[in-house]
């Protein structure tokens, strides 16, 4: 009986070492010790213990967590979008103090600070020679015609498409 008398006192003094690899609560919840560590909690977190009871699986601070992800992207999202528009606005007005145009329609019908497509592939080529980083000389001579027409028989699906078999 002195046993467990002095195992009463420890408790109510909270002067005890507990060895375990699993801890198991009334409900059947269980917890996992950490072996070599002390994992003794004296002082409890009232807040910590509230949002247990109401949110014991955790599928509200799951929500939560998420919603402040989601929220920081979509801030991300609007912001590269204003200096994404900004950075457009710069580049015409640039475009159009160079040319020395003050009207925006006119700009707009010479389609100022808007690069054509054979800028970006000359400038595109000339990345791809510079780090291919090629030894021998050679004479290429690269070609670009802008297309007059989109459509291509090359680039239509219709023709990938296969005949539906007929029953008869």
């Amino acid at each position: 009986m002195a046993l467990f008398e002095q195992a009463v006192q420890a408790l109510n003094d909270k002067d005890f070492v507990l060895e375990a690899d699993r801890v198991e609560f009334k409900r059947g919840r269980f917890v996992y010790v950490t072996p070599s560590t002390n994992n003794k909690t004296i002082d409890s977190n009232a807040k910590m213990e509230k949002f247990e009871e109401h949110d014991s699986v955790g599928i509200g601070m799951a929500i939560s967590a998420m919603s402040v992800v989601f929220c920081g992207l979509i801030l991300l999202y609007i912001s590269f979008k204003i200096i994404g528009k900004i950075s457009v606005n710069l580049s015409k007005r640039n475009a159009m103090k160079a040319k020395g145009i003050t009207d925006k329609q006119e700009a707009k019908e010479k389609q100022l600070g808007q690069a054509p497509g054979e800028v970006f592939a000359a400038i595109s080529m000339a990345m791809h020679e510079f780090q291919s980083d090629v030894h021998d000389v050679e004479d290429t001579i690269l070609t670009i015609t802008r297309v007059k027409r989109s459509y291509s028989p090359w680039s239509s699906k219709i023709y990938t498409l296969r005949e539906t078999p007929h029953k008869k």
